[in-house]
């Protein structure tokens, strides 16, 4: 049986998926790097929890591309 591979849109669906989910990542980032700064303890944790928040659905949204570029390989 011959595994079906992804088409072009489907490519490129996956690729910018993979991007969205960079610049989540990057943006993460930066809301650390601002809670670092803060004086208000509190305000410094909800940014904490936003930023992780981000890095669950850059998670999310890269294995997602991973399965549209990539049907046959298991999810973790």
């Amino acid at each position: 049986m011959s595994e079906k591979r992804p088409d072009a849109r489907t490519t490129r669906a996956a690729d910018l998926m993979h991007l969205n989910a960079m610049a989540l990542e990057e943006t993460e980032q930066s809301l650390h790097d601002s809670a670092d700064g803060r004086a208000d303890p509190e305000a410094a944790e909800r940014l904490n929890r936003l930023a992780d928040s981000m890095t669950e659905t850059a998670r999310d949204i890269a294995a997602r591309a991973r399965d549209l570029s990539d049907p046959g390989s298991p999810r973790p």
